[in-house]
């Protein structure tokens, strides 16, 4: 083209439209120059995630910790079985002496004592004190040949799940060797194990021992290999059950049957309404294991108002009402885990699983 030739002028039709165009839009307000532009629909926040995780030598710490808070001397009870002797006494040496239905036993010279919940020592002592009338110095010995009255719980993917005496010193290995090992089932031709050891827990005094039983049952790190106690709770769940907690400050603490697309905000829901004391801007998700969780904290008030996302429910996810008191993880922990115990045990739920879907 030659530079002096000019570009052609636009049609006739365009250079109408573009007057109607422009006539079309006359009056219409435009944003003075700087102004910031109209709002646009706020997105809901997620919920804060706390990782809880710790190390291994961390978990160690913790677990030698509350195994020495935890550690009793234990107490004498019903059907346990004594040895009782008196140095240079040897009338006054019995083997066999039951712990009777009442708490009592019964010993020469002295008549009837309590013995049920009494240390061996206290008894001693007591037994010491009483021959006194009789004797000028005795030396009482006692012996238990049979703690009877001692057991544990192993609930949920053993092979026998149930109560087991307490008899001799038992580790958690053996414990778990002795109600049959974990569970297995058939699948395709082939066994396999049904429990889920990453959501498995280990109660003594309502507290939690931080033992991670896939470190300790599959690759044999005996170092979380504690040794049991008197009413000590194992649990070990199905890997096959699909559940979901909801306890804390509600008005029917339950466990739900997993269901597709559970929200929080409507599954909370299904547990009878909140108490007066439930604080509703904190409720936490617990997802994992309980001793090396991931806690998901979401305010239950701005989730139904639309200002914060919504939190899917996962199978063994646990979500729990806090009261106004507690701010810390550790305080909650303490009253999550009796619940958690409870609820397993029949004691509120009557071993009845509630499949409600929201």
């Amino acid at each position: 083209m030659p530079a002096n030739r000019h570009p052609p002028s636009p049609p006739f039709a365009i250079l109408v439209l573009s007057a109607a165009l422009l006539a079309g839009c006359h009056g219409i307000p435009t944003a003075p120059a700087g102004a910031a532009p109209p709002p646009l629909a706020a997105t809901p926040a997620p919920p804060t995630q706390i990782s809880q995780h710790k190390s291994v030598d961390e978990q160690l710490a913790e677990l030698q910790r509350v195994v020495a808070e935890t550690t009793m001397v234990p107490h004498l009870g019903k059907g346990d079985v004594l040895s009782i002797s008196v140095y240079d006494e040897p009338e006054l040496t019995i083997a066999g002496v039951p712990v009777r239905p009442d708490g009592m036993i019964s010993f020469p010279l002295v008549g009837d004592v309590q013995a049920d919940g009494r240390s061996v020592d206290e008894l001693t002592a007591d037994l010491t004190t009483r021959l006194h009338q009789f004797l000028l110095a005795p030396k009482v010995s006692v012996i238990v040949t049979a703690f009877n009255s001692l057991s544990y719980v192993i609930n949920g993917e053993v092979a026998k799940p149930g109560v087991y005496p307490l008899v001799t010193d038992v580790t958690l290995t053996a414990a778990l060797a002795a109600a049959g090992g974990l569970s297995k089932g058939a699948f395709r031709g082939s066994s396999v194990e049904l429990a889920d050891l990453t959501h498995a827990f280990f109660s003594r005094q309502g507290k939690l021992l931080p033992i991670d039983f896939v470190r300790l049952v599959r690759e044999g790190d005996l170092r979380f290999n504690v040794a049991m106690q008197s009413r000590d709770y194992v649990s070990i769940p199905s890997g096959l059950s699909k559940e979901v907690y909801i306890i804390g400050e509600v008005n029917s603490a339950a466990v739900f049957a997993f269901r597709d697309e559970m929200p929080m905000s409507k599954t909370v829901a299904l547990a009878g309404g909140f108490t007066h004391d439930a604080d509703l801007s904190r409720i936490h998700v617990i997802r994992g294991s309980l001793s090396n969780p991931t806690l998901i904290v979401t305010d239950f008030n701005k989730v139904n108002a639309g200002q914060e996302q919504d939190v899917p429910l996962q199978p063994g996810d646990l979500v729990y009402v806090p009261p106004t008191a507690l701010t810390t993880w550790t305080r909650m922990l303490d009253k999550i885990v009796p619940t958690v115990t409870a609820l397993q045990t029949g004691i509120i739920l009557g071993n009845t699983v509630k499949t409600t879907k929201p």
